[in-house]
């Protein structure tokens, strides 16, 4: 801590407490991030350190960077860079967003996701909250506490981690899932960023699941028909039916100021998630998806979330 100077506090929650600071002999503004150790088993710190690791290696214009990590002996300190605001503030004063502000926020959002997927790293919690805005109109995606970097010959997950409102159908149905239900979220931040509502709303989570995995989405007749079939290819309930690269980049709602470097397309190449599969790596994910498979009967989520109400964070391991 004798590197840093604290301003004042601007966040706190479960996981502890964020403040605004400086760091010592500069102007440079900061956000510190104080996560206790105590009451945490030592699988939590783990993971914590993972998530830090993770933030670590990431090099991104709008992804939230990770300047420095820290531990005392009773907290977890990781130093991020400062963004003035989160989306999910935005939509609860002003309820939507021009489609034409959306249209620059997803460009940005579409960027951030390339970049985690061609490094085989899914975020797994995409939600408004979780999108920070600079006063200059930057877009940083942040909070990896649920991220995972996926080894090469892994290709499906199925512990089910996020949150409700934004999980994809074969999550909430515990089916083996990837970096599809990635962009299913992305889909779901987008639309709510319209229309003030994610695709699929209760104060149900029995219904919302229900919702998810049965119910069309109602389209505004207000979107233009360019974005209309951008969300439409988002939130496809078949996975396999998804856009998703390469040919996202390619759809022209975002096609026109998309921003991939040079170094990200590379990475893209080796990628099982931004590239198409070779035969042994879609008969090695045809294999991990059927041995994966749950156990017939209605999905579990509903009892691990039930108690809690919507738009809770899931966690199951």
């Amino acid at each position: 801590m004798e590197d840093y100077h604290i301003l004042d506090m601007i966040g706190e929650g479960s996981f502890g407490k964020v403040y605004r600071g400086r760091k010592l002999y500069t102007t440079q503004i900061v956000a510190l991030k104080f996560i206790p150790k105590i009451g945490r088993s030592t699988r939590d710190l783990t993971n914590l350190r993972h998530e830090i690791d993770i933030m670590k290696s990431l090099q991104h214009e709008n992804i939230v960077r990770t300047l420095d990590a820290f531990e005392t002996e009773t907290e977890v300190v990781a130093v991020t860079d400062y963004a003035e605001g989160e989306l999910f503030r935005v939509l609860e004063d002003d309820s939507s967003i021009p489609e034409s502000q959306v249209q620059i926020i997803a460009c940005q959002l579409v960027a951030a996701l390339y970049y985690l997927h061609a490094h085989s790293i899914l975020h797994r919690d995409m939600k408004p909250q979780n999108v920070l805005l600079s006063t200059d109109g930057v877009v940083k995606l942040c909070d990896f506490g649920f991220a995972r970097t996926m080894s090469p010959n892994t290709f499906v997950l199925t512990s089910v981690k996020g949150t409700p409102l934004y999980m994809a159908p074969e999550l909430v149905e515990e089916r083996p899932y990837d970096h599809n239900a990635d962009l299913w979220a992305l889909g779901c931040i987008l639309y709510e960023m319209v229309v003030g509502t994610p695709p699929f709303y209760t104060n149900s989570i029995y219904k919302l699941v229900s919702m998810i995995t049965g119910d069309n989405v109602s389209w505004p007749p207000a979107l233009s028909p360019t974005f209309t079939d951008f969300l439409q290819g988002l939130l496809q309930k078949d996975a396999t039916q998804r856009l998703t690269w390469p040919a996202l980049l390619q759809h022209p709602f975002i096609s026109h100021a998309i921003n991939v470097s040079d170094s990200c397309r590379d990475a893209a190449l080796a990628s099982p998630f931004t590239n198409p599969l070779t035969t042994s790596q879609a008969l090695a994910r045809a294999k991990q998806i059927k041995e994966r498979q749950p156990p017939s009967g209605p999905p579990r989520i509903i009892a691990h979330v039930a108690a809690a109400g919507d738009g809770v964070t899931l966690v199951r391991a």
